[in-house]
């Protein structure tokens, strides 16, 4: 399964709507996008909690409105053909993909700020969408993982690791919530790992994989997918 990082993050500013519709248009089987909540209480599409690095704005995103953060430019820095470009929400993602058969990875970024009551907004918005059965829901907070589990056991969920783990598939087997799939940083993956998953049930989708031969190489022993700034190259 390709995965787009941040939508086609390679080739359009990351997790806007023009990086989602290339995404689509270059036939990946999912997108995977990161979700903070404003001030207001909507959940948005940005991967840092600051503005500074991809939109023209300075601050905060919990800090802000909802209206605040649409006034800003968050595709100028990447490249003027994309000025204008919007911090997206939730909503808007959902309606885009809802009637497609894309798989849809929801990251929950809960590090350093804990943006109270978000998983119930993002569980609400899913089960609006009727998409429940089409996505995965991350976070290296593990303990919003059990939240979302408390709030409907049917959706997906994935482990995001940022370190190496000793036997993270003996972690994952001892949470008090199942585990569909690992999201371990692409240089902790090899054979051993992805066996060792499979052993215990589990799907390997790391990130940020960009290199078609390392990823060749790791199909041939088993990988589910990767998630990629470069799904066109993978595909």
């Amino acid at each position: 399964m390709i995965i787009a990082h941040r939508g086609a993050s390679n080739y359009a500013p990351e997790n806007t709507m023009a990086a989602f519709r290339l995404a689509l248009e270059m036939d990946s089987d999912g997108i995977e996008l990161d979700l903070q909540l404003t001030k207001d209480g909507h959940v948005v599409i940005c991967h840092d909690e600051e503005l500074s690095r991809t939109t023209n704005g300075k601050g905060l995103i919990k800090d802000c409105t909802l209206d605040e953060l649409r006034r800003l430019d968050a595709g100028s820095w990447y490249g003027e053909s994309f000025a204008g470009e919007r911090i997206p929400t939730l909503e808007e993602f959902l309606t885009l993909v809802c009637d497609t058969k894309l798989i849809v990875n929801l990251e929950i970024k809960h590090i350093p700020y804990y943006y109270e009551g978000i998983e119930e907004k993002i569980v609400q918005a899913i089960q609006r969408f009727g998409m429940v059965d089409r996505v995965i829901v991350s976070s290296f907070d593990h303990y919003a993982l059990r939240k979302t589990a408390e709030l409907n056991p049917d959706i997906e969920l994935g482990l995001l690791f940022a370190t190496r783990l000793i036997e993270p598939w003996r972690y994952a087997a001892g949470l008090p919530f199942a585990v569909r799939s690992m999201h371990p940083d692409y240089s902790f993956v090899d054979a051993e790992y992805i066996a060792r998953c499979h052993e215990y049930g589990y799907a390997v989708y790391p990130y940020t994989a960009n290199s078609p031969e390392w990823y060749k190489e790791m199909r041939r022993l088993g990988l589910d997918g990767v998630i990629t700034n470069v799904p066109d190259v993978m595909k």
